[in-house]
Formats: C-alpha cells, structure tokens, sequence
C-alpha cells in the first residue's frame, strides 16, 4: 500500500509510506581501550586520566550511530572514540538496508517497499530527548537527566568531540558524558578550541534516545 501513514499516541509519525525507516545494521561491544591517559580531558565530571581510544572504535561514516552505556562510563565522542574500557556497545542504523516483506507491508509510490511488519523489531523506538535547554552555562555546569537504563543514544545527533595535536600542544572540545544509575549527565570541555558559549548555548542541544528491540 501507499499513501499511509501511522501515527504514536503523543502524535508523532512513527511510518510513512513516503519515507523508508532506519534499520539495524550491526552492533559492537566497546571493552578494550589504547592509549590511556594520553590526553588528561578534566571537568567537572572527572578526568580522562583512566579513558582511552576505543580499539574498536566504529567508523564514522552515513550510518546512525547509537551508544547504549554501561554504568560508570564516561564518553567522550571523538572518532575514534575516547572512553572508559568497557564503556558500553555501539550499534549501527542504515536506510539502505533491504526491506523484507512479512505480514503488512507498506510501498512507497514508486512500488518500493519501505516498511513491513517483519522488519519493525529492526528500527529504533525513540523513547525520549536529552534536553540541554538554550542558555545553560553547559561551559561551567553540569547538565543531569535520567534516561533510564538500557536506553541507546542517537550519537549521531551529538556534535563530535574533537582532539588536536600537533606533537607539542595538544587541545579538545566538545561534550563530556558521564552515565550512573539511568542518569546521563554533560559538561561542555574545552582547551584551546571552541567553547559551548560560542557555539550552541543559543539553541541547546536535543538528543534522542531510545531501544533496539531486537537488541
């Protein structure tokens, strides 16, 4: 069929016969960690004295990437990424991933087919949003909201950490995560690069998280 559309109880468009979804492609466990310490990244949520590059770090490339923590962890979202060992698993999302026809299918106008029953357990369910607020002094405070546990992170919606170096000053910004207990929590870094303030503190920063159900 086309010409559909389907929509949640808090009124979002959940299919759309115009749209093909995004579809689990892959998962990886983040454990080992190289270089630890390398950098020292300090805020108000510690230090990266105990973090690292993960070693199997996934690339960045047009694939959604979606981070489900492991208590404790602290992240930073730097390609490659630089975390606690064991920090939690990285998951992978795709619209080109072929659509497998089962029970109900829906088409798109062309007579392609973007969604079908079978696939649902393969597409994220956005449960909620990390809401930085416009104007919050992420700079020089921490942002806290609980997400709950086993919730994946659309990192794909959060602007990439940065490191540079140049084998003599090295520098860094970007958001530092830390995770405990179902709370994520935030502090903007920065060394020798942009801060929040001349960045986003405007406009906030919304990210959504959700499940995997086949995960």
């Amino acid at each position: 069929m086309s010409g559909y559309q389907v929509f949640n109880s808090a009124g979002a468009l959940v299919i759309d016969s115009n749209y093909k979804g995004t579809y689990f492609l892959d998962t990886v466990d983040y454990t080992a960690i190289s270089d630890i310490g390398f950098y020292n990244i300090t805020c108000q949520l510690g230090n990266s004295l105990d973090m690292g590059f993960v070693n199997a770090s996934v690339p960045l490339d047009d694939s959604l990437r979606w981070f489900k923590p492991n208590n404790n962890a602290k992240m930073f979202f730097s390609g490659p990424d630089w975390m606690t060992a064991s920090a939690g698993s990285m998951a992978r999302t795709r619209s080109d991933q072929p659509v497998i026809s089962g029970y109900r299918d829906v088409y798109n106008s062309a007579g392609v087919l973007v969604w079908s029953a079978a696939m649902a357990a393969r597409i994220p369910r956005i449960l909620g949003f990390f809401d930085i607020p416009p104007n919050f002094d992420l700079d020089n405070s921490v942002y806290s909201q609980y997400i709950g546990a086993n919730v994946w992170l659309c990192v794909s919606s959060i602007p990439g950490g940065n490191i540079s170096d140049d084998g003599t000053v090295s520098g860094y910004s970007g958001p530092f995560f830390k995770f405990i207990d179902g709370t994520l929590q935030c502090q903007w870094v920065n060394r020798l690069q942009q801060t929040w303030a001349s960045t986003l503190k405007p406009y906030g920063l919304r990210i959504p998280y959700g499940i995997l159900p086949n995960l």
